[in-house]
């Protein structure tokens, strides 16, 4: 047996935070990591570098034998998350050439080796000239989607009103202090007076969405200045896909809050949401209102599963401040 890895404690509890009934695979998932990263880098030669940054997976640098650097990304079990490899895999294989090269796949494991962009992110672009990166962001958002059926393999985007029923069946989820989201909302002091008739709002401009039936494309899920980085060789790709089948117009939803560290010191959203709303309807070629429509739905859906797994809403959340600017253009 490999000696432990040397995993940051804030990473293992994250892990840990998991509905009952997976804790216990996935504290079997964190005992049997170390072997794993071991198997998997005997068996595709690879040499490991630094451990990146972590936040739901493991992702380790690498170099194959033949010299091309490599992420070796490891995914704990569950059913049904958004990042289970092997959903990630198939939306890779599917989407436009944008997306970041799929080179090995290890589905018993939860295992992805993907090629690595050495460049950093599009975050870095948003500091110097915000609107450069949300035409690069917007450039690489087109070149990722590529017509699918909803038949492809990946689920429709109407699997996202399971998040807004479980809302709607609360209390649920814990809060740091232990309370169910009942009492957590009771404390919460964010601007939006009642975050259940937000939802609701939200839940209904979700269903209209989804009666246009627009053509179906492969759709990241979570395309952010974050999760596109830059490749010395290809330009911009994308990385990170959750992998949906349905409407584009859901990918340009998330863009609108982040990168956080640039939006928490906006004060006020509405200047920027507007010209961001303008650029992208340009380059994607959707109407505004609709991009409007999709990015409420995105920014509410992302507090609720904040909520979901046990996290509070800070008062100044540019995501609240999002849906508050977007609530007179739906």
């Amino acid at each position: 047996m490999v000696n432990e890895l040397d995993l940051p404690e804030a990473f293992r509890r994250r892990i840990l935070t998991a509905r009952a009934g997976e804790r216990s695979e996935r504290a079997r998932w964190l005992r049997d990591l170390a072997d794993v990263v071991a198997t998997l880098a005997e068996r595709w030669g690879l040499s490991l570098g630094e451990v990146l940054p972590l936040s739901r997976s493991y992702v380790v640098a690498a170099t194959r034998e033949s010299g091309e650097a490599c992420v070796l990304k490891i995914t704990p079990p569950a059913p049904d998350d958004d990042e289970f490899p092997a959903r990630e895999a198939l939306a890779l294989r599917l989407a436009g050439p944008s997306a970041v090269r799929l080179l090995e796949v290890e589905a018993a494991s939860g295992a992805l080796l993907l090629a690595r962009a050495t460049g950093g992110s599009l975050a870095k672009v948003c500091e110097d000239d915000d609107d450069r990166a949300t035409e690069l962001l917007c450039s690489a958002m087109t070149g990722f989607w590529a017509p699918t059926g909803l038949d492809c393999g990946l689920p429709s985007l109407a699997r996202l009103e399971d998040s807004f029923e479980r809302f709607d069946r609360g209390p649920h989820g814990v809060s740091a202090g232990g309370k169910d989201l009942r009492e957590t909302l009771a404390e919460i002091d964010s601007g939006l007076r009642d975050l259940r008739a937000t939802a609701a709002t939200a839940r209904r401009v979700l269903q209209e969405l989804l009666a246009n039936r627009a053509p179906a494309v492969v759709v990241h899920g979570d395309l952010h200045h974050d999760n596109v980085l830059e490749d010395e060789a290809r330009g911009w790709v994308v990385v990170d896909p959750k992998g949906f089948a349905g409407d584009a117009g859901y990918d340009t939803g998330a863009m609108l809050y982040n990168p956080f560290a640039y939006t928490e010191g906006v004060l006020d959203m509405a200047p920027l949401v507007r010209r961001r709303l303008d650029l992208m309807g340009g380059i994607v070629g959707l109407d505004a209102d609709l991009l409007a429509a999709w990015g409420y739905v995105k920014a509410v859906l992302s507090l609720l599963w904040d909520l979901e797994d046990g996290g509070l809403l800070p008062r100044d959340d540019a995501r609240l401040r999002v849906v508050s600017a977007l609530r007179t253009l739906i």
